[in-house]
């Protein structure tokens, strides 16, 4: 009897094991083993774009010197790429208003006009022309050609002495080529160019035998460096001041013209100043530099002009040689 109630129990045990097993099987979540945790999403990389991995840094913009006169403005684009420590030295000390104040010491018209040097700042100074920032700068020689227009540094004649004095050259003058650190040209203001070199000028102290002193001085009131674009906005609405000016005074010779001589008089009167500057003096010694008055006569120069001298010497001089 206990027997069989034994048999009946694993009968009912084996009958139960087998029922849950069929349940397991039937159960997807039972059958599947237990789910293992992802590993983390790595960080897709960042998506490239051609264009923008090709693409250069942006170019530093194009600058330029505004040199403000007491005769007018001009403006200068340097060649950096063929001066780069020379540039660098003007933009500096143009940003310190180094120049403001100063005046053009030395003119030789048909040659060039020479400024930079802070005794000038006096124009009644004595030791004008021999000035400097204190410093010397390496020369930076190159393939420009020194002709008019041309901005160049002064020096004493000796390697690495310029300092502050620059010059811009008012005709030919290939015999500072490779003498001379050539490093940037006019872009406006040819006129006043004209207008300094043309101004009235006598024996110069500092310079035995040259007439390169001018008698009416011209001051640099200031140097300001600009992006070209800056400057371009800037001087659109001069333009347009000046054409408008231009436009208004067309009438008014017209009528003088048709007056009987009015017109004449006006034309005349524009070159009176040139007239005077020359009156009591001849060419030669307006310049200080025959020869070279006019860019025919400087290439055929056989004695060319005293070159420009510029920066302190360590011995507290300049020969100007």
């Amino acid at each position: 009897m206990v027997s069989r109630n034994v048999r009946t129990a694993f009968l009912g045990a084996a009958l139960s094991l087998l029922v849950a097993g069929a349940a397991s099987a039937d159960d997807p979540a039972a059958k599947a083993p237990a789910a293992t945790k992802a590993p983390a999403a790595t960080k897709a990389p960042a998506a490239t774009n051609p264009a923008a991995k090709a693409m250069k840094p942006a170019p530093k913009a194009d600058e330029v010197a505004v040199l403000d006169t007491s005769k007018g403005r001009m403006v200068v684009a340097f060649w950096d790429k063929e001066a780069p420590a020379t540039v660098a030295n003007f933009k500096k000390l143009a940003r310190q208003g180094f120049y403001d104040g100063t005046g053009f010491h030395r003119i030789l018209k048909g040659f060039m006009i020479q400024g930079g040097d802070p005794n000038s700042k006096n124009p009644n100074a004595a030791n004008l022309g021999s000035g400097g920032p204190g410093y010397n700068i390496n020369d930076e020689f190159n393939a420009h050609e020194h002709v008019k227009g041309v901005l160049s540094m002064a020096n004493t004649g000796t390697p690495n002495s310029a300092g502050s004095q620059f010059f811009v050259v008012h005709g030919n003058a290939p015999h500072l080529d490779g003498h001379y650190t050539a490093f940037g040209h006019l872009i406006s203001g040819m006129d006043v160019l004209d207008r300094i070199a043309n101004s009235p000028t006598g024996p110069n102290p500092s310079m035995p035998g040259e007439n390169s002193k001018p008698m009416e001085w011209t001051t640099l009131k200031s140097v300001k460096i600009m992006s070209k674009s800056a400057y371009q906005a800037m001087a659109k609405p001069t333009r347009k001041t000046e054409a408008a000016k231009s436009a208004e005074s067309k009438p008014a010779e017209t009528k003088s013209s048709m007056g009987g001589g009015g017109g004449m008089d006006m034309n005349a009167g524009q070159g009176t100043p040139s007239q005077g500057q020359s009156s009591g003096q001849s060419s030669t010694q307006a310049s200080g530099h025959p020869g070279h008055d006019t860019v025919e006569k400087a290439k055929d120069a056989t004695q060319p002009a005293t070159p420009p001298s510029g920066g302190e010497t360590q011995g507290g001089g300049e020969s100007g040689k």
